[in-house]
């Protein structure tokens, strides 16, 4: 009897521990999970760590020598900043004042800005005096790619570096306006001054069907001249979206990029706006005046319409360059109400 008593005693312990086992192997995962899990939980609400990258200044000094190539694909090298600098354009005076820079020459249709009235003149920009921009030896003369790339090589045959420009578009004059930041080492301002004309120029372009029109200029035998859009005076017209009647007539005047006009033309034309530029100065008659008085034209659009305005010869034809977006404004604000 106590023999029975002590084998049940015995298998009663040894059953029980398995369950034992179990139990604290079960408490064992309970923990780890939840140790687990906190510490997920720990990882889930600390942030991770984000690294700043930072945004690298502009270097808007020049780095020299400074090699470019111009509008007539010369290529030049520079060693420092051009100390006596002539500009026998008022494209090429406009661009280097425009940017913070200075000229020691100009030519004589050069009066934009005002300071520039006081520098000496070397003569009319067709035909500047070659004699007296060698006499001042500058550093460089800027010249206009298009009238005047003859210069170029009878000047640089006298030892004077020389730069081309042109402003065939918006594209152009943002290109020179940087080439001349880099020259005379001042690329901030250059910079700034592109960011503005940008800017203007994207606030002032048309998003409503386009007004049709005709830039024109005369000569002394009352010849009617259109610009192209391939010319300067064109090109502020498309900027603004404008429709120029004038696309695809041929080049057939003695302003380069206009087309030469007949009455019939016209007609066939026949634009909403007419723009009218008068190169005389006054008192001569405003083209935007006599054109109304010339019997076969009355029965034009815009002329019936009175939508004929007289635009700034400066503006429109002698001074491409970064006024273009006082050009573009001064014919937005004109174009005729819907």
């Amino acid at each position: 009897m106590f023999n029975f008593r002590f084998l049940c005693i015995f298998l009663l312990a040894i059953s029980a521990l398995p369950f034992v086992a179990c139990s604290d192997t079960s408490e064992a995962k309970v923990t780890s999970k939840s140790t687990s899990a906190t510490v997920s939980a720990i990882q889930s609400a600390t942030p991770t760590p984000t690294m700043e990258i930072a945004t690298p200044t502009p270097n808007f000094e020049t780095s020299w020598p400074l090699s470019i190539k111009d509008a007539l694909g010369q290529e030049l090298i520079f060693d420092g900043v051009p100390q006596k600098i002539a500009t026998i354009s008022p494209m090429a005076t406009e661009m280097l004042y425009a940017i913070g820079g200075s000229a020691s020459l100009r030519d004589r249709a050069s009066n934009y800005p005002i300071e520039a009235q006081d520098i000496p003149d070397v003569g009319s920009a067709y035909e500047p005096s070659i004699e007296t921009i060698v006499a001042n030896q500058p550093d460089l003369v800027i010249i206009e790619s298009i009238t005047q790339a003859r210069f170029a090589g009878i000047l640089s045959q006298a030892g004077i570096k020389v730069m081309a420009v042109k402003v065939e578009s918006i594209e152009d004059l943002t290109t020179y306006l940087t080439l001349l930041g880099k020259i005379i080492d001042k690329q901030k301002v250059s910079a700034d001054v592109i960011d503005d004309i940008d800017e203007r120029l994207t606030t002032a372009k048309m998003t409503d069907t386009p007004t049709s029109i005709l830039i024109l200029i005369g000569d002394r035998d009352r010849n009617l001249y259109a610009a192209r859009p391939e010319s300067y005076t064109g090109l502020i017209a498309s900027t603004l979206g404008l429709d120029n009647k004038a696309a695809g007539l041929p080049d057939s005047a003695p302003y380069p990029g206009f087309a030469l006009m007949s009455t019939e033309s016209l007609y066939k034309a026949n634009p909403d706006m007419i723009v009218t530029i008068t190169p005389a100065p006054e008192p001569a008659p405003r083209l935007s005046d006599s054109i109304k008085e010339i019997p076969p034209f009355a029965g034009l659009k815009a002329i019936r319409k009175n939508n004929v305005i007289e635009a700034d010869v400066s503006l429109f034809l002698q001074s491409p360059g970064p006024r273009i977006v006082d050009a573009v404004e001064f014919l937005k604000d004109a174009l005729p109400a819907e």
